[in-house]
């Protein structure tokens, strides 16, 4: 893997932006870049939970963000051009690669949702690659979210509302990723999305619930505190009351005793 030159690799991504509208050729250019940049020499022991599963490259992070740069404002402006290479991008079995497709998906302006939503339909699946479905999720719905907000909740809808509990986990995860880059205003949707779940949780579910719990209290705690105990008069299911005593550590001490007298703990 050859040091990063900030001269060099500019000279590089512009050469790459040159072929935007020519998505067979950006594949192959994007490839090359790539594969220039690529640290061959990662260990087992050094791979973490965002190390994907899936072929990387494993890019330096300078390479990266200066082509996520490069990539926000072109895709804003030609969005149809921008669709049509991220579909080609998709197609590659290495994982930054696709991650350039999502970020394209993200940026990507229509004047309507559906687009977004065929490819979100599309790519997105439980058997996908872990760390990409958390790219997808986070990063691919990014202008859904902001100009389609109802759509974006319909669509997380259609995910919890499946049958299988991993449909229904990616429809949880969806909810958890949008804490990121959401406002507190957009609480309420969360909790009353969700509240059917944690009212009567199943096991295949509880790892995503707890990382939802945690991801609400992160934003805010005394509203996802407030929201547990309800639904802990709410419901009569001892998974509930597992997931809100696991739940206990990421509160502060008050809210913790105040949880505690709604378990009915000592």
């Amino acid at each position: 893997m050859p040091a990063v030159d900030p001269s060099r690799l500019n000279f590089q991504i512009a050469d790459l932006m040159s072929s935007f509208h020519a998505p067979e050729e950006f594949h192959q250019k994007i490839r090359d870049l790539f594969s220039l940049y690529a640290n061959r020499t990662l260990r087992q022991g050094a791979m973490t939970d965002s190390t994907p599963l899936m072929p990387a490259f494993h890019l330096p992070e300078p390479v990266f963000r200066q082509l996520r740069s490069e990539l926000a404002p072109a895709t804003s402006a030609e969005p149809n051009s921008a669709l049509k290479l991220a579909d080609t991008l998709w197609q590659d079995e290495n994982f930054e690669v696709r991650q350039i497709a999502v970020l394209l998906l993200g940026h990507v302006g229509p004047s309507n949702p559906e687009p977004i939503l065929s490819r979100l339909n599309n790519w997105l699946s439980p058997d996908l690659d872990p760390v990409l479905k958390e790219f997808i999720l986070q990063s691919g719905t990014q202008h859904l979210q902001s100009s389609f907000p109802a759509q974006w909740e319909a669509w997380i809808g259609s995910l919890l509302s499946q049958k299988e509990p991993a449909w229904i986990a990616l429809g949880l995860a969806g909810l958890r990723a949008s804490l990121g880059a959401s406002t507190p205003q957009n609480l309420p949707a969360v909790f009353r999305m969700v509240s059917p779940f944690i009212r009567d949780p199943q096991p295949d579910l509880m790892n995503a619930l707890r990382r939802l719990v945690k991801a609400l209290a992160a934003q805010s705690p005394t509203e996802t505190a407030y929201f547990l105990k309800q639904t802990l008069s709410l419901s009569s299911s001892s998974g509930t009351e597992r997931l809100v005593r696991q739940s206990l550590p990421i509160f502060s001490d008050e809210i913790q005793i105040d949880l505690k007298t709604a378990l009915k703990l000592d």
